[in-house]
């Protein structure tokens, strides 16, 4: 029993001095994600001056067109045009609504019925976020600016590039 107990402490020794002696993996350094491409810092400062500008002319096209518009957290502006006491829109409810887009010369772009999933990104984030501030069956008028719309590419031809959208909405 002795001689079981010595081998198995020189096995057990001999095992350890053999797994103390592998290398680590060399790790990446600490400061590796703080490396700052200027171009990408002189974009970012572009878009952002960009979007400060658009703010702006919202607020003051807002303020003007109704006192009653509300600026919600992300940067859109909304008014409830016949409020409800139905429920909230949820994530993931199916949702059919009317929905005119407008230009801010309020120039019909498009028309049109749809049924939408919330939070499927089947509409521009801002009119997304937009519908989880309403009750089923009410009516509101979004102004979302361009970076929560179809930003700096546009849509087709009917939507330009940097273009804000006015979106009148029934939900039913």
């Amino acid at each position: 029993m002795l001689k079981v107990c010595k081998l198995f402490l020189i096995i057990l020794s001999v095992s350890c001095i053999f797994a103390s002696c592998t290398k680590t993996a060399p790790q990446l350094p600490a400061n590796k994600g703080n490396v700052v491409d200027k171009n990408i810092a002189n974009l970012v400062e572009v878009n952002e001056k960009l979007a400060a500008k658009e703010d702006s002319i919202l607020m003051t096209f807002a303020t003007k067109t109704d006192a009653k518009f509300k600026k919600s957290e992300i940067g859109f502006w909304y008014k409830v045009d016949v409020p409800t006491n139905g429920e909230l829109i949820k994530d993931k409810e199916v949702c059919k609504l009317s929905c005119t887009s407008l230009s801010l010369d309020m120039k019909v772009i498009q028309t049109e019925t749809m049924q939408i999933v919330i939070g499927k990104k089947q509409l521009v984030v801002g009119l997304e976020e937009g519908l989880k501030l309403l009750h089923k069956g009410e009516s509101a008028t979004f102004i979302i600016p361009w970076y929560l719309a179809y930003g700096r590419n546009g849509k087709g031809s009917h939507i330009k590039p940097y273009t804000s959208i006015i979106y009148q909405i029934k939900l039913f």
